[in-house]
């Protein structure tokens, strides 16, 4: 039987496994890795950290979510917001389409996930923590202003955009060790939307919260997902991380 993701294994074992799937990826066999035992304990023990934060920020931002939704003070536009969007399921493509991390394309589909090289992810996950990062302060600038904001929705808005910090170290230096040709300053899709968050139009600005909530949810979730992928990818056997496809 496979091991789990959390079963322990020897550092020679772990090595051996580490350089056997690295060089299942096309893109990465030829990128410098020193893979010593030393650098794969150090390595495990980013992910290790890397994992709980981008599980706490897949919660935080599946809580945050709903909280607007259950709150008085957002739950009645946000009902009618999703109400007026499932009125066609063009509307609902054309909201999904407007999220500015949509460049980045996550695979969809199993396959997806087995053409993508260990590199693509790397980079994915950058990106997406990079393209999060400004806006992430402006919603708490925005919502810090914002008249009958409560607490328990800003509250998770700065954690959420501290832990975004948190989490692209630990990734910038997972790249440093792994692969360092990938650039610290790897192109990313730039948010526009921050005129909306400031608009004076009620409608416009709350429109503007439940787009950039709905946006951040799905990429939070798809970080957690590809983070802890990584991490299989690196300590174990292609074949045990695929096994839950």
């Amino acid at each position: 039987m496979p091991p789990s993701l959390i079963q322990s294994c020897s550092s020679g074992a772990l090595l051996m496994l580490l350089m056997a799937n690295l060089f299942l990826w096309e893109k990465v066999s030829s990128a410098p890795i020193n893979a010593s035992e030393t650098t794969l304990n150090d390595l495990k023990d980013l992910f290790d950290n890397a994992t709980v934060i981008s599980g706490k920020m897949a919660e935080l931002g599946f809580a945050m979510r709903k909280e607007f939704f259950s709150n008085s003070f957002s739950s009645d536009i946000f009902t009618n917001i999703i109400l007026d969007l499932h009125k066609s399921k063009e509307n609902i493509i054309k909201a999904f389409n407007s999220c500015h991390t949509v460049p980045i394309n996550f695979p969809e589909t199993t396959e997806d996930i087995r053409m993508t090289s260990f590199e693509e992810f790397l980079k994915m996950i950058l990106q997406t923590l990079l393209a999060w990062k400004d806006p992430l302060q402006h919603l708490v600038t925005e919502l810090s202003a914002l008249p009958g904001c409560p607490y328990s929705i800003l509250s998770k808005a700065k954690a959420i955009e501290a832990k975004n910090k948190d989490l692209l170290e630990y990734i910038k230096r997972i790249i440093s060790m792994v692969n360092p040709a990938i650039k610290e300053n790897e192109d990313y899709p730039i948010w526009s939307d921050l005129d909306s968050l400031q608009a004076a139009d009620k409608e416009i600005q709350f429109f503007a919260l439940y787009m950039f909530s709905f946006c951040l949810r799905s990429d939070l979730e798809s970080l957690d997902f590809l983070v802890n992928f990584l991490k299989c990818l690196l300590l174990y056997n292609d074949n045990v991380c695929y096994s839950g496809f």
